[in-house]
């Protein structure tokens, strides 16, 4: 009887240390896969904060281009009507802006597809040696377009009802301390003509390295 009572002890030992070590392999997994799941939440977090910096910063940077494209397309003219502009050696003068269906002398005027812009403005080279001078020298500007001066139109625009053309703005070779007055006309829509916002650019030379801006308001 005393060796039953005996083996059944043993017995009883082994089951416990097996139920201690299955509870501790329990421990063990619940407390690695608790570790896991945190460091999967760290990485998510990081890589969530990552984004919305970056988003941050794309917009910060977009802002920042759109108030520098901003302020260079609202920067200021040089001049207005009736005010001189120096363009390097260069000085402009819008005397007058007109418009008009029909520039020239009455007998062979020159028609317009729409509507013609005449600007007449004054020219003085202050510089030491002789410029040429042409219409395609200038430029008008409306809403961010870019419109040529018509050639032709400015040639008939400076030409006299007797048909002598003075100051035609077609390659005029203009001389140290010489002053050149007369019209340089633009080929517009109606549309474009009636726009109050009209900006004229003049440039220095025929590279135009060095240009200006005057305000046809």
């Amino acid at each position: 009887m005393a060796k039953e009572k005996k083996k059944g002890g043993c017995l009883k030992w082994v089951v416990i240390i097996i139920g201690v070590l299955i509870l501790f392999g329990a421990c063990t997994a619940a407390f690695s896969g608790g570790g896991e799941d945190t460091s999967s939440t760290d990485e998510s977090n990081t890589e969530s904060e990552t984004t919305a910096s970056e988003d941050t910063t794309e917009e910060s940077t977009e802002e920042e281009t759109s108030e520098e494209s901003t302020e260079e397309d609202t920067e200021a003219p040089d001049g207005a009507i009736g005010e001189k502009v120096d363009v390097g050696n260069m000085s402009y003068t819008v005397n007058e802006i007109t418009t008009a269906s029909q520039v020239g002398p009455s007998a062979f005027p020159t028609t317009a597809n729409e509507t013609f812009i005449v600007v007449d403005l004054t020219v003085t080279n202050n510089g030491d040696e002789a410029v040429t001078v042409d219409s395609t020298y200038f430029k008008l500007l409306i809403d961010g377009a870019t419109f040529d001066a018509d050639s032709e139109a400015s040639m008939t625009a400076n030409q006299n009802e007797n048909g002598e053309i003075v100051n035609s703005f077609f390659l005029e070779n203009l001389n140290p301390g010489s002053t050149l007055s007369g019209k340089i006309v633009f080929d517009v829509s109606q549309t474009n003509a009636d726009n109050p916002e009209k900006v004229l650019e003049v440039q220095e030379g025929i590279f135009g390295t060095q240009t200006g801006k005057i305000n046809l308001q």
